[in-house]
């Protein structure tokens, strides 16, 4: 479940930067669509980032959809540390752009 919440987390930051950007994901493949917006707008500078965000969503999809597989504790812990930083630099992003759009900080 933890995995699933850290996907969920980087999938809902990648679509409010698509539609900050003043893009939205068309229909289908909504979640493949903002990897791949996020991948060209993110850029080199966070290839890596984005390719882990990728990989925990075909994982996701497995998981939620096909057979039952395990996720281990190990990467459920690389998932959240992902999600957090990719949330932080979406984040920033948007208020760097905007700065009357602030967001609650921990």
């Amino acid at each position: 479940m933890a995995f699933t919440v850290a996907y969920t987390a980087m999938l809902h930051a990648g679509r409010a930067l698509m539609l900050f950007k003043g893009f939205r994901p068309a229909d289908g493949y909504q979640h493949k669509t903002v990897v791949e917006f996020t991948t060209f707008f993110l850029g080199e500078k966070y290839k890596n980032i984005v390719q882990h965000f990728d990989r925990m969503r075909r994982k996701r999809n497995i998981f939620t959809y096909e057979v039952s597989i395990s996720i281990s504790r190990t990467e459920v812990k690389s998932a959240l540390r992902t999600a957090t930083k990719f949330v932080d630099i979406i984040r920033d992003l948007i208020e760097r752009d905007n700065p009357q759009y602030k967001f609650f900080r921990e």
